[in-house]
């Protein structure tokens, strides 16, 4: 490229040309190779449908190394910025836009890199949820044909995902994510044959756009840009918490206090549940429904709640919380006990207390069940169902915060009369749940990752204000969530493969800087003690869903347990208290 300017951060160099500065090259330094090779204007809006003409950019090179990229759009879009500055400390770039609009119109979506931009790297690295595999990503080739993903929660589990995008060739990694959180949907990439046919960050399709108005000016999160050698994906996640922190966007996990308990072995009633009523619940999450669990809820009862607590103390077991899982409340939505199945919860927790013991409940603040009554001021779009036929609640309107979410949470968890004493919640059955289709009445609370922030700091909050050392038990590897999440669980593994806990484990640390995670179910006894082997190897505690039934391994059927599983866990968590 002849005639050209360029800024350099670390190993990585922007080159920009100045005859026709809509060329740009990123470079590495070390190699001399050519990584991306793009012609057009990097993070050009989609608007109303169709992709904004950007007349040829005109480039500005600051004396603090940075450098201003100017293009004029006409029609709807006045003049758009792009904004690149080098981060020398951490070998980065940070890349924003803005631009005015020059009537009401919606964003679609920001096109990170032009179409054909030609991508001189070897593979993409998304991590998706998989069952029966301990891989956490699938082999994205980005030479192939068919190479698409994005980063929203659709493939129904650790919601919500970061926006983010892991790049490899040979040793060198190139990451690409938000700095700032995104009030989006995620990026989505396509390419084939190495040259991309989008790389966008999603706003909402058409008519579900972000609304904006005449006059006004979009400002996008900032994009961090660096380049790792001879480094591993988890190496380079943590370095870019590091810059999270130490940019302020994240609170630093270091300062964070935690209780003790949190991480000490924890029993659950599901897998029980299941193995009790025989229930057969679809692996995906996506083809589970309220209706698919209703045997395994319908099981759950206060007495089977203290035949565990007898069991514990009989086998001489070191739980310290029971987890009552779905199906003490009346419905998804409808956070009350069940009248019949749980007809004193504050007696229960009382006396499970009494055996110096934690009481955490499953919640699902997502989703509300058919069945559920609920007051509909606080419904999502008047009541419109989602893309899934279930109604929502808005969490962003005041009359959802102060009649509906604080109440509960003071009822769940004060000891005051009345209430339940309760010791925490783990979240659940969350992902896909966010859309542009049916926005928040506050538009400040938009986008996916955003909502679950905001959503999460509204009860996390309340939580705390009744009982400061409850706790939130999460699944989501996101680094703007992890100081909300006081346990990160690996979530539903189908299979006798421990090393699908440990791959997920791996995942879970590194995109939630801070959180302790933990070893969920282990369905069977086949490779047990692997599953508790790995869990020590990584520093993982443990959240055991069975007690009272068993099953040998997959082709088998339940039965009681034994004297033999109780000697198992027994040996096991004294080994893992050994640590």
């Amino acid at each position: 490229m002849d005639n050209t300017k360029h800024i350099d951060s670390g190993a990585l160099r922007f080159r920009f040309s100045e005859t026709s500065s809509n060329k740009f090259q990123l470079c590495d330094l070390r190699t001399g190779s050519r990584l991306i090779c793009g012609e057009g204007t990097m993070l050009a809006p989609l608007i109303n449908g169709r992709q904004i003409d950007l007349a040829p950019a005109h480039s500005e090179f600051r004396v603090d190394g940075s450098a201003v990229i100017s293009s004029s759009g006409g029609g709807l879009v006045g003049k758009h910025t792009v904004e690149i500055t080098p981060e020398s400390g951490s070998g980065s770039f940070d890349i924003s836009c803005e631009f005015t609009v020059t009537e009401d119109c919606q964003l679609n979506a920001l096109a990170v890199l032009p179409e054909n931009t030609i991508l001189n790297l070897m593979e993409l690295i998304n991590f998706r949820n998989r069952h029966h595999t301990p891989r956490t990503w699938p082999e994205l080739l980005l030479g192939d044909k068919n190479c698409e993903t994005d980063t929203t929660s659709r493939d129904w589990q650790f919601a919500p995902h970061p926006t983010m995008m892991i790049f490899k060739k040979l040793d060198s990694i190139i990451f690409i994510g938000t700095l700032d959180m995104p009030r989006a949907f995620g990026f989505h990439i396509k390419a084939q044959h190495y040259r991309l046919c989008c790389f966008q960050l999603d706003y909402g399709s058409m008519p579900h756009g972000q609304p904006l108005t005449a006059g006004e000016t979009f400002r996008s999160p900032r994009f961090r840009i660096f380049m790792r050698h001879g480094r591993s994906i988890y190496d380079v996640l943590d370095d870019f918490s590091s810059m999270l922190i130490s940019n302020a966007v994240i609170p630093d996990p270091a300062k964070k206090n935690r209780c003790p308990w949190w991480t000490e072995p924890l029993y659950c009633t599901w897998i029980d549940q299941c193995f009790l009523s025989k229930a057969s619940i679809p692996e995906e999450l996506k083809d589970q429904n309220p209706e698919a669990a209703v045997t395994a809820s319908n099981i759950l009862t206060e007495a089977m709640v203290r035949d565990a607590l007898a069991i514990i103390k009989r086998e001489r077991l070191p739980f310290r919380t029971i987890l009552i899982d779905e199906g003490w409340q009346i419905a998804r939505g409808q956070w009350e006990p069940h009248s019949e199945r749980f007809p004193d919860l504050r007696a229960l927790v009382d006396d499970i207390h009494a055996a110096d013991m934690k009481v955490v409940v499953w919640w699902n603040w997502a989703e509300i069940g058919k069945t559920a009554k609920v007051n509909p001021r606080h419904l999502a779009g008047g009541g419109r169902l989602n893309k899934h036929g279930c109604r929502m609640r808005d969490y962003s309107l005041g009359a959802t915060q102060e009649e509906y979410l604080k109440p509960l949470f003071r009822k769940l968890f004060s000891d005051e009369p009345g209430c339940y004493n309760l010791d925490g919640v783990k979240t659940d059955f969350l992902a896909d749940k966010v859309h542009p289709e049916l926005p928040p009445a506050n538009p400040e609370w938009r986008g996916e990752e955003n909502y679950f922030l905001k959503v999460y700091e509204l009860f996390y909050h309340e939580m705390k204000r009744w009982k400061p050392d409850a706790v939130h038990i999460g699944c989501a590897g996101n680094f703007h969530l992890a100081h909300l999440i006081d346990i990160n669980r690996t979530y539903d593994v189908h299979s006798c493969n421990h090393l699908e806990h440990e791959e997920r484990a791996k995942m879970l640390t590194h995109t939630s800087p801070g959180c302790p995670v933990a070893y969920d179910f282990h369905q069977y006894m086949e490779n047990l003690e692997g599953y508790f082997t790995s869990a020590r190897h990584l520093g993982a505690s443990l959240e055991i869903g069975n007690i009272m039934m068993v099953k040998k391994d997959i082709i088998s059927e339940p039965e009681h347990a034994a004297n033999d599983y109780y000697a198992m866990l027994r040996l096991n968590f004294n080994k893992q208290c050994q640590i």
